[in-house]
């Protein structure tokens, strides 16, 4: 299961999300996936209502198109996050659980589990 976890998101054509910096004033929530060692695969950003994920150097910036579903880039990605605040953790949350699912036209559907936190700046 790790492995697989792993390679899904590879068999899209997505590779780590290199790392983001938080703007003051904005909320977002950093995704990776489950596995022995997380590797970082999106990013929310709340204020812009955008999903970012990396393939290769580019990024791809996906709007939002209804709560949870962003679309594009041939793509759709729902998400299904089950945030958690916890004591020492200020301007945040934890991703308690949470799944990631892309669906592409012509191809099956991947879905995975993810983990994540939420920051504020």
């Amino acid at each position: 299961m790790i492995l697989l976890s792993i390679l899904m998101p590879v068999a899209l054509g997505l590779t780590e999300l290199p790392q983001q910096k938080l703007v003051p004033g904005r909320c977002v929530a950093f995704l990776w996936v489950r596995s022995e060692t997380p590797v970082r695969l999106a990013m929310i950003d709340e204020s812009a209502q955008t999903l970012r994920l990396a393939r290769g150097k580019q990024m791809l910036d996906m709007p939002r198109v209804s709560p949870g579903i962003y679309a594009g880039h041939g793509m759709t990605v729902t998400l299904n996050l089950e945030f958690a605040e916890r004591q020492g953790l200020t301007s945040g949350a934890l991703v308690e659980s949470g799944v990631i699912r892309f669906d592409v036209a012509g191809q099956d559907s991947m879905a995975f589990p993810v983990g994540g936190i939420r920051a504020c700046q």
